[in-house]
């Protein structure tokens, strides 16, 4: 009886561990699948982000091929991007300004034509200039707008000495000058770009003789008008221009993204540095510039700029550059900055053709 007890104990205790065994077998095997299959999909998964990057960099390589064929094939060719960097950019309230602003809105204004950069010389004059030398120009302060029948390589930035003086600077190294408010344009001597996508959208235009030009990576002067030009060493330390103006031939200002502000005043000869504060921003390239400075004399000046934030600073100095305050701006996103000669009056600009001016309110 005792051992038929025993024997049934151990077949009892010898299925219980068949079954304990196939069940971890089974665990194990499930186990194996669902790592295969994880690693089937990551697998999956990477090569579809591989291709969707071999795709991408096999269509911007097309895109580049494209752009330089089309530069190579015509000297004035209007090929360029459609917008300018962040072309979606929208004001978060294009007639807003915080209370304590001393800028004023004059008016808000838009044009047919696309835009890099706009300017106006004071509170009625003013110019548009964008893609293939497109062309818009009020004298009633933006309530109505002609268009220029000019076509040209694409224009990035533009100064004036009065309404009767403008130069515009741009792509493929061409530089254009209207003696009517921007009805007509004539060709100057070109100042050829250094490397591809990097434009002529720095000018400062002196007076009818001297007239100071300059790329992101490159600097000249001309002393006749525009007929012929002069390149410029940049400032020692200096590897890239954010934004540029002279007061004199002899006296002027280089802005570099990271805030350094070189001077000179022997006509770029010798310069002098010094550091500003950004507010901890850096000044973003973009075609277009993102960056304005204007001396009204040897001591006031101004410096309105866009930082990686896409947010619209000020500051103003009463010394000649040694020292800087800020000035409260209106509440807009990513919109190129001009700044009259007077330092009175402020245009923001963006390539959804809206036109902004303010006006600099003294109290």
């Amino acid at each position: 009886m005792r051992f038929k007890r025993c024997i049934s104990l151990l077949m009892c205790f010898f299925i219980s561990l068949c079954i304990i065994s196939c069940g971890k077998n089974e665990d194990d095997t499930n186990t194996g699948n669902d790592k295969s299959l994880n690693d089937q999909t990551s697998g999956e998964l990477g090569d579809k982000d591989n291709a969707t990057e071999a795709d991408c960099t096999d269509n911007a390589a097309a895109a580049d091929d494209m752009a330089d064929a089309a530069e190579a094939n015509d000297k004035d060719s209007t090929f360029d991007a459609d917008d300018h960097d962040n072309s979606d950019v929208k004001d978060t309230d294009s007639a807003s300004v915080e209370d304590a602003s001393p800028w004023t809105l004059v008016s808000e204004s838009t044009v047919t034509t696309r835009v890099s950069y706009a300017a106006f010389l004071n509170d009625k004059v003013g110019l548009t200039v964008g893609y293939a030398g497109a062309t818009s120009f009020t004298e009633d302060g933006g309530t109505t707008w002609s268009v220029s029948d000019n076509v040209s390589a694409c224009r990035y930035g533009l100064d004036y000495y009065d309404e009767s003086y403008i130069v515009s600077g741009g792509n493929t190294g061409v530089n254009l000058l209207s003696t009517d408010k921007g009805n007509t344009w004539t060709p100057l001597a070109d100042f050829p770009l250094k490397m591809h996508d990097v434009y002529n959208k720095f000018v400062s235009v002196v007076d009818k003789d001297n007239i100071y030009l300059a790329s992101m990576i490159s600097f000249a002067v001309s002393n006749d008008g525009g007929a012929s030009w002069n390149e410029l060493k940049l400032p020692e330390g200096c590897k890239k221009i954010a934004a540029m103006s002279f007061l004199t031939s002899e006296m002027g200002f280089i802005l570099g993204p990271d805030g350094t502000l070189y001077k000179t005043t022997d006509a770029c000869n010798t310069w002098t540095s010094s550091k500003i504060d950004l507010e901890g921003e850096d000044i973003p390239e973009s075609k277009m510039p993102w960056a304005a400075i204007r001396f009204q004399d040897e001591n006031n000046g101004m410096i309105v700029y866009i930082g990686k934030t896409r947010k619209l600073y000020g500051i103003l100095t009463e010394d000649g550059g040694s020292t800087w305050k800020p000035v409260t701006m209106p509440d807009i996103l990513v919109m190129a900055p001009f700044i009259s000669r007077d330092g009175k009056y402020l245009t923001l600009s963006s390539s959804l053709k809206t036109i902004l001016l303010y006006k600099l309110e003294v109290k």
